[in-house]
Parts: structure tokens; sequence; C-alpha cells
């Protein structure tokens, strides 16, 4: 099963990273450095979702073995932590290669692709589990019946990717990415309630607390950059 939990998840970024390549085939940006751009996400998402994970999540013990994080097949990995961290290495890529043009809205269907995928490796490996509940499609996990938060994340992932397809030639570039994180976001959000976590603020985990960041500041960011595009549009009316 350890096997099996471990070809999803990193079947996940597979498919992730696919996604993105057709994404810049269609845009026509299918360069050596999208590629660059694609490895640097890939290697900053699974050192960032490990290394989160390592520190704050189940995978705080392996302290006591430095050299266990660099086992793929010891510790959890957190997508919070993969998407902070891949982003910030796709802007350091970026601005070392002179790359000026939006990626985002790329990642935009790659990363709920990916989810989608990389969560059933999760339910099959048994972590991110979720409480304790009655209902019929409760799942035995660690020794009780519990929520399959692994796969209320893998159809919330669907559902963002398919809001993301929606808006792809009715928002302007660049917009898709703050609705990708509004989604991803307010998802875990909600998702985070029927998790085994430790409440730490307003009745809140830290995933939580996190996760309302991003949903407002992507909010605000979708917001300036639609506005920048009406800015725009008028200006090229004006012109002609």
């Amino acid at each position: 099963m350890l096997l099996l939990a471990q070809f999803l998840n990193f079947l996940g970024y597979f498919v992730g990273g696919a996604v993105f390549i057709f994404q810049a085939k269609r845009r026509k940006l299918a360069t050596e450095g999208m590629g660059l751009i694609l490895l640097a996400a890939l290697i900053g998402g699974l050192v960032g979702a490990k290394l989160t994970e390592w520190i704050f999540g189940a995978g705080a013990p392996l302290f006591n073995s430095p050299a266990a994080f660099f086992d793929p097949f010891v510790g959890g990995r957190s997508i919070l932590g993969g998407v902070v961290v891949g982003w910030l290495c796709v802007e350091i890529a970026k601005k070392r290669l002179g790359i000026t043009r939006k990626t985002g809205d790329m990642f935009a269907f790659a990363l709920p692709a990916g989810e989608a995928v990389g969560r059933l490796g999760c339910f099959v490996g048994g972590c991110c589990y979720g409480v304790g509940t009655a209902m019929p499609w409760a799942v035995y996990q660690h020794a009780e019946w519990r929520h399959p938060t692994q796969l209320y994340s893998s159809f919330a992932a669907l559902i963002t990717l398919w809001v993301v397809y929606f808006f792809r030639n009715r928002a302007p570039e660049g917009a898709l990415f703050p609705i990708y994180l509004m989604m991803f976001g307010g998802s875990r959000l909600i998702i985070e309630f029927f998790r085994e976590s430790e409440v730490v603020f307003a009745g809140m985990s830290v995933a939580q607390l996190v996760c309302a960041e991003i949903v407002i500041s992507s909010a605000i960011l979708l917001v300036f950059r639609l506005r920048t595009a009406k800015r725009k549009e008028v200006l090229e009316i004006g012109r002609s």
C-alpha cells in the first residue's frame, strides 16, 4: 500500500507537469525557459511540501533523523508549503531568466489537476485523514471510521479545475491563478474542519488561518488584475 500511495503521489506531480506543458503549448510558450520554470516549480514544490510537513506537521519527529528528510518514503508532504515555496521558486527563476510573461494561468490548470490525483495517494496511504464520523460514506482508517477528507480534497480539486476551465476565455491574462488560489484556499479551509488538526486561534488550525489569508490576498490580487485589464482595454479603445 505504501508503494501505491507513493506512486499516486508522484503521479500527481507528473500529471500536473503534463498539464502545464499542454497549456504552454496551447499558448505557444513551450520554450526552454518555460521548461526551466516548470522544473523550478516541481523542485520547489517537492522541497516546500516536505519541509513544511517536516517542521510543522506529522513529520516533525523527523528532526531526530535529518537524513530521513531526503527519503521519499518517510514522512508526509504539505500541499500548502508546496504551493508557497513552489511559487517563490518560480518567481526567482523568472527573474533570473528575464521572463516577464505571466505563468500563473498555466499553473492554475496544473496544480488542481495534480492535486486531484495526488490526494488519492493520501487516501491509500492513510495520511491527511479526517475526524471520526458515523456518516454512511465514512472510511475505516487509524482504528476508527472517519471522514474521507483525502477524497474531499480530490473532489474539490476537480471542481477547482472545472472553474478555472470555465473562466479560461472569460478572464484576462493573469486572472486565472488568483481564481485558483481562492478556490484552493476556500475549499481547504472548509475541509480542514473535518480533518484531525490542532486548533490554535478562533477555532481554526494553522492551515485554516493560512488559507483564510490566501483567500483574502488572492481576492485582492484578482480585483487588481481585473482593473488593470479594464484600464488597458479602455486605453486600446481610445487609441483606435
